[in-house]
């Protein structure tokens, strides 16, 4: 029996390279032989050689740009088009309320002329001849509308609040780039690590594809492990192919929110997923909640935009109140030969229109607008209900997956373990393949939950500091260790 084992165990070394090549494509891998080798060491010695950075080059045929999570930090900061929108939009608004600032300074206009007159004139029935006179006139004309009744005081102060809202919204666009890229980052890692379990996975699937064949061959395997083997390296193979997509998907999505061109392939700098502790205080959510009401810039942003609709109601009332207008005007008149004289005129005015459309028209503007307050009011409370279930599914994402990754990596050494003892049973004849086979599957579903919980983790981390308004480059820098 022992060497029929031993027999079937030489012929699976020497079948798996074919499988190898099918496997990568034609990259070049060496195998490591060695004498009376166990299944263990031999899947050991094979894993080892593979380069998982050249195997995914190989796949997405790009050259791919290594990068760590503080530079697509750095570069998504500064590049990314969202931000630059919204840095736009801002400066836009801000000279917008200047504009408004202006409507307080006077208008102010000046006109002049020089009038040459020659020729015969009559005057006091008498006709003069070669009559020859140049007359002058310079007219300056100031005007203010002592604020149209408050009205430019109002527009002023909309204009204010319109641009302080945009620079908040400005500054919360920053806060969503810097977690969508720690986000995306640590996707894209995930999918990195899980194409090299799942690489892994694949090996020994047809491997021990391989060996099942010949074990039917030899008369001590069945038709039905055959087929289990099969289905199990196809699925291996999906599983690979799916882990490839999510690669390049993660890596445009990052590229793009980057401003980079989206073809560029990126590749995280880790081999290996580590914990990023961000969060130190164990507080119950009424605490986050409360960080969030003082510092997310988004519910500034909406406070600001509460009060430009206040003040736009204001606006419209002010059609109520009486309109003072004062007109002052100096003029210089004269003629060439007589000197020029100056003359002043001083003229106030007062205009009231009560309304537009015998005050209905206002009335309904006015109507109109409080009803806009509302619905602002309400979408700002709204919006502070998302913010509070955001933080309580953030909060309880973290502390679920903190217990849940000590029981993930229990499971991995647990699973490690039986995939060894699992093989030793089969070097020894003492165990059957099925049993190695269930063994590397429940070791390779472990290895992906463990370092799926390490991501997720990573994420509620940072998501629970960007629901707080909390979440800076500087926070994360710190705490980042490739």
């Amino acid at each position: 029996m022992r060497f029929i084992s031993t027999l079937l165990i030489l012929l699976y070394f020497l079948t798996t390279l074919a499988f190898a090549k099918e496997i990568f494509f034609d990259s070049p891998i060496e195998l490591i032989h060695k004498k009376n080798c166990s299944l263990d060491e031999y899947c050991s010695e094979f894993i080892k050689d593979v380069n998982i950075e050249k195997f995914i080059k190989s796949q997405i045929q790009l050259d791919y740009v290594v990068v760590s999570l503080d530079e697509c930090l750095d570069i998504a900061f500064k590049n990314n088009f969202g931000v630059q929108i919204a840095s736009k939009d801002y400066y836009s608004s801000k000279y917008l309320y200047q504009n408004a600032l202006s409507n307080f300074l006077p208008m102010l206009n000046t006109t002049s002329y020089i009038s040459q007159y020659s020729g015969q004139i009559l005057v006091g029935g008498v006709l003069r001849d070669n009559f020859q006179e140049t007359a002058i006139s310079v007219n300056i004309t100031a005007q203010h509308d002592l604020t149209q009744g408050g009205r430019t005081i109002f527009e002023a102060k909309a204009a204010k609040y319109f641009a302080k809202s945009k620079k908040h919204n400005l500054k919360f666009g920053q806060s969503e780039v810097i977690f969508y890229t720690t986000k995306y980052y640590y996707e894209m890692l995930l999918a990195k690590i899980n194409i090299e379990i799942y690489l892994r996975n694949l090996i020994e699937r047809n491997a021990q594809l391989t060996l099942a064949k010949n074990l039917v061959k030899s008369g001590f395997g069945t038709k039905f492990d055959e087929i289990r083997a099969l289905n199990l390296a196809a699925q291996a193979r999906a599983d690979l192919l799916e882990a490839l997509n999510n690669f390049r998907l993660s890596q445009s999505r990052l590229s793009n929110l980057m401003g980079i061109d989206v073809k560029t392939a990126l590749m995280p700098l880790e081999e290996d997923i580590k914990r990023l502790d961000l969060v130190q205080e164990n507080k119950d959510s009424e605490y986050f909640f409360n960080l969030a009401l003082e510092n997310r810039e988004d519910l500034k942003a909406y406070k600001d935009l509460i009060s430009f609709e206040k003040q736009k109601r204001n606006v419209l009332i002010t059609d109520f109140i009486p309109k003072p207008l004062v007109n002052f005007q100096q003029q210089f008149q004269g003629t060439a030969a007589t000197n020029v004289n100056p003359n002043y005129i001083l003229t106030g005015l007062l205009y009231w229109q009560p309304g537009e459309n015998l005050i209905f028209g206002t009335l309904t503007k006015i109507k109109a607008q409080s009803e806009q307050i509302k619905m602002r009011k309400l979408e700002f409370e709204n919006k502070l209900r998302n913010i509070k279930q955001a933080i309580i599914d953030s909060q309880s994402t973290s502390n679920f997956i903190e217990k849940q990754l000590k029981i993930n990596e229990q499971r991995v050494e647990y699973s490690n373990q039986s995939v060894k003892l699992a093989m030793l049973r089969f070097d020894y004849g003492k165990g059957i393949l099925l049993d190695v086979i269930q063994a590397q599957n429940e070791a390779t579903k472990s290895r992906v939950e463990y370092v799926s919980s390490i991501i997720k983790y990573n994420i509620s981390q940072a998501e629970l500091l960007f629901n707080c308004g909390l979440l800076t480059i500087e926070l994360i820098n710190q705490n980042y260790k490739p």
